[in-house]
């Protein structure tokens, strides 16, 4: 499974963030004429894990950044949906292809552009490649 289509399946099947966006989660930009709330995601960084079987061979890990924007009418709108995605990523794993996620950082933004307000959450997500 690649990072991209985790990312997605997590944010569109968690219910709280499902109850805000429904499927309104794409990847890289907001589409024109978006409905709000929405979310955008994107792979800031990757890094190679050093891990290794139990056969001492190398596992083939990776540690990403991926960065989940929030987006809605109203600071609280945006800030909410961000909860919510804190909540379905932060402590999750599986039992193969995700070892461990968290937040590693949060802020918030007015975009004047758009009309909207904006929370940025980065999320380090180790998992299998």
């Amino acid at each position: 499974m690649t990072l991209r289509t985790i990312v997605y399946d997590r944010c569109v099947g968690h219910a709280g963030i499902a109850a805000l966006v429904v499927a309104r989660v794409y990847p890289n930009r907001l589409p024109e004429d978006v409905t709000y709330p929405a979310i955008t995601y994107s792979r800031v960084s990757t890094t190679t894990a050093d891990y290794r079987t139990q056969d001492g061979g190398p596992a083939p890990r990776e540690v990403a950044r991926v960065q989940i924007n929030c987006y809605a009418l109203t600071g609280d709108g945006a800030a909410a949906l961000a909860d919510q995605v804190r909540a379905a990523w932060d402590g999750w794993s599986d039992d193969c292809d995700i070892g461990y996620a968290f937040q590693a950082n949060r802020i918030m933004t007015r975009e004047d552009t758009l009309k909207a307000y904006r929370v940025i959450v980065d999320i380090m997500v180790e998992y299998a490649i």
